[in-house]
This record gives structure tokens, C-alpha cells and sequence, in this order.
């Protein structure tokens, strides 16, 4: 079966104004995003309405997308047997500079089961009542609710997706309600619209997701030693 990894990214992040294109340590958050991604040996591709951002990839590795794209998940369905025709298409947000290939191997792999995964790991404490945090909620491997309010239970909703093509046609139907908008998280649009969504456990990973200022300081921390 033929596997695409998409990576969303867009210039007017209402959280972090151009946050793609953030320095780290001499290369920008989605050069860094996509460059490690393309080395796991997928055909990749960074979807983007941003001339900026497509100024930094290789032509041939993006596709604009339509400005009218809501977020990440609605970027990647866009392109879904339209532009691109697989069976399998894996969204590895453009927020993370390091992401791995055992996370996309296990999101490709739960595919099989299902058209829809979410990756999640064990949330920690720090996390719990951090609001630029993902919680999720999940029964028996199934999401019920998403949302970045302090929770002391729940698991942390990691930056990779995982759809088919089943996936992009129902989400082609449903409807956006206000929780979504209030709660900024894409995928309550699949539980409102009372579709499942299938958690696929990362538990290895510990890269940090650049979601404000003081992530890219954490970043360096972690990755460069403190920044002077």
C-alpha cells in the first residue's frame, strides 16, 4: 500500500505570528520539519497558501493550498484524491522539528484498522494545566473529546494524523461548531460529528512541539544548550 506524509503549515498562526519560519539553531521550524521528515524515504510534501513558506522547500515538494483551509486537518484533506492519490497520508504538523520515523511507522501501521489515528503519549505533569497543550480522552483506544483546559487525567494528543481516503470523504460533510473554534483543536470536528477516531500510542517520543515563544526556547535547551 502507497503511504504520503503531508505537512500543513500556514504564515498567520493567531498564536505564534510566522511561526514556520522561526529560526532554529541557522534553519527554520518548517526546513527542520521537513527536512528530517524527507529522510524517512516517504513521498512528502508541505501544503501551504504561504509564498513565504514555499519560498524555503523545494518546488517540487509543495502544494498550495486554498487560503479558505480552516487548519491543518482541512489543508490535508484538500489535497486528498484530488492532487494526490494514495491509500495511505499521514500528517505530520508542521510545528515539530523532530519528528520521528517509529511515530509515522505506528500511525502508517493503524491504518490498516481504521481511517482515522491519532497520535498520543502519556501526558505529563507540567502538561496538565498547560493551555498550548492537546489533551485527549480516550475508552479502549477510541477518542472521546479533545481540549487544552487543565485536566489531571487524559493523555497528551501528539502532532501526528493519520487518514485515508474514507477519512477525507466524511470529512467533507461535517459541520464546525463553536467548540472547535473556542478550544482551537481541528479534530473535535470528527466527535462532533459523531465520528471515531482510533488513538495509536507514541509512548518514545519526546520532541518538542514549537506551539509559542517558550517552546522555541525549550527547543534550545534541549536540543542546542541554553541560548544566549
Amino acid at each position: 500500500m502507497s503511504t504520503v506524509l503531508l505537512i500543513p503549515a500556514r504564515f498567520e498562526s493567531s498564536r505564534f505570528h510566522g511561526k514556520p519560519l522561526v529560526d532554529l539553531a541557522g534553519k527554520s521550524l518548517i526546513q527542520r520539519c521537513f527536512e528530517t521528515t524527507m529522510s524517512f524515504g516517504y513521498d512528502t510534501y508541505v501544503l501551504t497558501d504561504s509564498d513565504k513558506i514555499a519560498n524555503v522547500i523545494p518546488s517540487e515538494h509543495v502544494i498550495m493550498t486554498s487560503a479558505e483551509c480552516t487548519d491543518g486537518t482541512d489543508r490535508c484533506i484538500s489535497v486528498i484524491g484530488r492532487e494526490l492519490h494514495y491509500d495511505k497520508y499521514i500528517n505530520v504538523q508542521g510545528d515539530n522539528p523532530n519528528p520521528t520515523l517509529d511515530a509515522i511507522m505506528r500511525v502508517e501501521a493503524a491504518l490498516d484498522d481504521h481511517y482515522v489515528v491519532q497520535g498520543y503519549k502519556s501526558m505529563t505533569s507540567d502538561g496538565q494545566a498547560n493551555p498550548s497543550v492537546c489533551k485527549m480522552i480516550m475508552t479502549n483506544e477510541y477518542v472521546h473529546w479533545f481540549c487544552r483546559g487543565a485536566l489531571s487525567y487524559g493523555d497528551f494528543a501528539l502532532g501526528f494524523h493519520g487518514y485515508t481516503q474514507e477519512a477525507a470523504d466524511r470529512w467533507r460533510t461535517f459541520t464546525q461548531y463553536p467548540e472547535e473554534k473556542s478550544e482551537k483543536i481541528e479534530a473535535l470536528r470528527w466527535i462532533q460529528n459523531r465520528d471515531i477516531v482510533k488513538g495509536v500510542r507514541i509512548e518514545d517520543y519526546n520532541g518538542v512541539e514549537i506551539n509559542t515563544p517558550e517552546d522555541v526556547r525549550t527547543w534550545y535547551k534541549e536540543n542546542v544548550g541554553d541560548r544566549s
